[in-house]
């Protein structure tokens, strides 16, 4: 980068150096041989444009580039673009197999479609969601009711049904006791007394007649009314025997109700000395908390069923939206989609590719607007404002000119090698279809125009302690002097600012040839 001035002479563009330096010497030299003479050489002021410029260079770029990749990975199922396309935002770049995505992306496609029957549920409840809903307060308003009425026990724990508990427990104690007293004078127990007389009898004759036949009478006679007192006995003994087992269970039976009868009286008694004391504060608290969440559980079931027939509550139909755009997003990751207009200058997968977030699969740039950045000096850039216009030439097409103008200014510099430089943004007004993407610019930055500026021949102007000064001819054929500040040159012209009017004529001071040295040996 480096600042210019340009002069503009009867409607012609000058380029200009940095100032030139005239040769004091021969300066003074022709001042002493034009004082000699009587008539001073001199030359009108003049005037003309004088343009300020910087120059610097920059890459062509485009509006607005992009190295996209996809959002997740797998294997590539699509790529229905190529390098060159002109795509339009939206338009598909590349597909990944589903099947070939990680786990949350292939979950997500069951996610979405619960999401969007949860949402469609929301805007149109069909008929099965109402009756759910009509249920769900029935159940709801059920289950309060037992809770409202469980807290009223509890709060108020003395009541007829604990009196009522004690009576009734206290009745069948003594139903229990007297059962079992009366289990003793059954008609089993008087059957057993006289089993058990008809057994000893039976037994008694069993003996006799065995007594005999021990005794070495063995006749048939005595062995028919052996073997049937045998039996008889028998008989007696198995009655006597399941009427002895029938007591025993009865009687077991009668003192189990008995001990049940009298744990549920002496647990009624207990409860009702501890209603008598007051409620009991877990009890209270427990039965609090159960009817504060059955109101709840109600209050939520009608507010579901209210919004069902009414239309769901806004903040509903938002999470649920919300749901079906979160599913949505993470089935999106299969496809990569132009994000703008644009075209493709680079496709890095083929159909079967693997492919990972980290590489990128399209490089996309909008070529409708181009501009270069070119970067400025501290020290210059004060004189760039935005909208200053600017000439651009490029060494790969010479012969090529295009016209811009700056766009913006970085507001932050960069130190380059201990100097600071900004970054200037020039958006081109006209293209080229030869020019490609970061070729090389030499931008010049118009930064100032002066017209109808003061001029006068470089030789013109001289100088003494006082300063810059050029000798003016007068009226009267006088020289006199003229102070003047001295800006931009070219050529033999520099601009001036002073007391001078077009037309002027000022001296100007001729160069005296150079001598040649003299020889030390004499000679001419």
């Amino acid at each position: 980068m480096r600042a210019r001035n340009l002069l503009l002479l009867g409607g012609a563009a000058v380029i200009v150096a940095a100032g030139a330096v005239f040769g004091l010497p021969a300066l003074r030299q022709a001042r002493q041989a034009q004082a000699a003479s009587a008539v001073p050489v001199t030359a009108q002021v003049t005037t003309l444009t004088a343009v300020s410029s910087i120059d610097s260079t920059g890459a062509v770029e485009p509006e607005q580039s992009a190295s996209l990749s996809l959002k997740t990975s797998g294997t590539v199922a699509t790529v229905p673009v190529k390098v060159g396309d002109h795509v339009k935002a939206g338009d598909v770049l590349v597909t990944l197999d589903p099947a070939s995505a990680p786990t949350n992306v292939i979950q997500a496609q069951a996610d979405l479609s619960s999401a969007k029957t949860n949402l469609d549920d929301l805007l149109h409840p069909s008929a099965l969601t109402l009756a759910n809903a009509k249920k769900a307060v029935a159940d709801d308003q059920t289950a309060l009711d037992k809770a409202q009425r469980t807290l009223r026990n509890t709060q108020n724990p003395v009541g007829q049904s604990l009196t009522d508990t004690v009576d009734s427990k206290k009745l069948a104690l003594d139903t229990a006791i007297t059962n079992q007293t009366l289990s003793t004078v059954s008609a089993d127990a008087q059957a057993l007394v006289q089993a058990t007389s008809d057994t000893n009898i039976a037994f008694s004759r069993y003996q006799n007649y065995q007594a005999k036949w021990d005794a070495g009478d063995h006749g048939d006679a005595l062995y028919r009314i052996l073997q049937a007192s045998q039996s008889a006995y028998q008989s007696a003994l198995d009655k006597k025997t399941q009427l002895e087992l029938r007591i025993n269970s009865d009687q077991a039976n009668q003192a189990d109700a008995v001990k049940t009868a009298q744990k549920n009286y002496d647990d009624s008694v207990a409860n009702l000395n501890s209603a008598i004391r007051g409620p009991d504060a877990i009890k209270l608290a427990q039965a609090q908390a159960d009817e504060a969440l059955a109101q709840s559980n109600l209050a939520d079931a009608q507010d579901k069923l209210s919004h069902l027939q009414n239309g769901a509550k806004p903040e509903d139909i938002l999470a649920a939206q919300v749901r079906v755009q979160v599913a949505q997003a993470t089935l999106d990751t299969l496809t990569l989609r132009a994000p703008f207009d644009g075209d493709v200058l680079a496709v890095n997968y083929k159909p079967g590719d693997p492919a990972s977030p980290s590489q990128a699969a399209i490089t996309l740039a909008d070529r409708s607007k181009l501009h270069v950045s070119v970067s400025v000096d501290e020290t210059a850039i004060g004189a760039i404002a935005s909208g200053n216009p600017v000439t651009l030439t490029l060494d790969a097409l010479p012969g090529v000119a295009l016209n811009g103008r700056v766009y913006s200014i970085e507001p932050f510099g960069q130190t380059v090698q201990g100097l600071v430089r900004y970054n200037v943004r020039v958006d081109l007004g006209q293209t080229d279809p030869r020019l490609l993407l970061y070729m090389t610019a030499n931008a010049t930055i118009v930064t100032h125009v002066e017209q109808n500026a003061l001029a006068v021949p470089l030789s013109a102007i001289q100088y003494d302690n006082q300063g810059e000064f050029v000798n003016r001819v007068n009226s009267a054929g006088a020289l006199e002097r003229v102070n003047v500040t001295s800006g931009q040159s070219i050529n033999d012209l520099v601009v001036v600012k002073g007391s001078l009017t077009p037309g002027d004529n000022v001296e100007v001071i001729a160069a005296a040839p150079a001598s040649a040295p003299k020889s030390p040996f004499g000679g001419g």
